[in-house]
């Protein structure tokens, strides 16, 4: 097949002279088979001029609506999958039409681009599966720390949609800072899957937390019936609003940290009202509880 293929001559060629191998292509062209076996390796060139070009559909970007008239059509390039330490690009035409809703001129909208047109998706997805940090993942595909962090974006999102919304039946409520010196946003997590299921909110408020439940729903939070959170006002009235059918569980965390306050203000107590030997046995031993003089229990 590879033979008959390479003698008809729709495989490009090596290009050893460079580092980077440009594949004339237009992917909606290729046969499925023909890219499922070859990858990035086969390419089929196509002329611009070809009518195959002239009878295709165009989707507009923006409102979603099939064009048959163009505007014009020019070449873009992407990155796609490495070919070992190899980097690939394809090169393709891209279709711009003329937006009726809007009036402005807008390219057609193509499925195999990430959100960021220089990249194929498959390689956005290549990037989301690494288990490496964003900076080493920047520096092993000679990319800036920020596309890397955008294209791990979308490929989390894609995750999100293929999971669809969320039924959690426990809730961990946290916030986390996002920049200092003092702005947090909220992160809610599922128990029971052991993954986060809500990231958002402008702050730590009560308004910030019942923006989850709105965007939960009310139908999927009335089934909450495990709430662990801090100590902390607004998570614990936006959830009495909103889920008062929930449990409200606090942080192990924040109980004992209420509770050490407790004992250090009762022995500052003591160590004022004694003295002598009684307020050096208090002085060393913050946290034993037993007076003076009772054996340990």
């Amino acid at each position: 097949m590879l033979a008959e293929i390479a003698e008809s001559g729709t495989i490009s060629g090596w290009l050893p002279q460079t580092d980077v191998n440009v594949f004339q292509t237009h992917i909606a062209s290729m046969d499925s088979g023909l890219l499922k076996r070859f990858g990035a390796f086969s390419a089929i060139p196509l002329p611009a001029s070809s009518p195959w070009f002239d009878a295709q559909k165009t989707v507009c970007k923006d409102c979603g609506r099939i064009h048959r008239r163009l505007y014009d059509r020019t070449t873009h390039g992407a990155r796609d999958l490495s070919c070992g330490d190899t980097r690939v690009y394809i090169e393709f035409e891209v279709r711009r039409i003329r937006c009726p809703c809007t009036g402005k001129v807008r390219r057609e909208h193509l499925d195999f681009l990430a959100d960021n047109p220089l990249y194929t998706k498959r390689f956005a997805w290549q990037i989301g599966c690494r288990a490496s940090s964003i900076k080493d993942v920047a520096e092993e595909l000679n990319l800036h720390w920020g596309t890397v962090k955008e294209l791990d974006k979308q490929y989390m999102r894609a995750q999100l949609e293929r999971i669809g919304q969320p039924g959690p039946k426990a809730i961990g409520i946290d916030e986390i800072s996002v920049r200092r010196p003092h702005e947090y946003r909220i992160v809610v997590s599922d128990l029971i899957r052991g993954w986060p299921i809500w990231f958002g909110g402008k702050d730590r408020s009560e308004a910030s937390m019942k923006e989850f439940y709105d965007w939960l729903g009310p139908k999927k939070t009335k089934g909450i019936r495990l709430a662990l959170m801090n100590m902390g006002k607004p998570f614990r009235s936006a959830t009495n609003d909103r889920a008062p059918q929930a449990a409200i569980l606090f942080d192990k965390l924040h109980v004992m940290r209420h509770l050490n306050d407790a004992l250090d203000k009762v022995r500052k107590s003591e160590y004022a009202r004694l003295s002598g030997k009684a307020r050096r046995y208090i002085k060393g031993n913050k946290y034993v509880s037993e007076p003076p003089g009772e054996p340990d229990r």
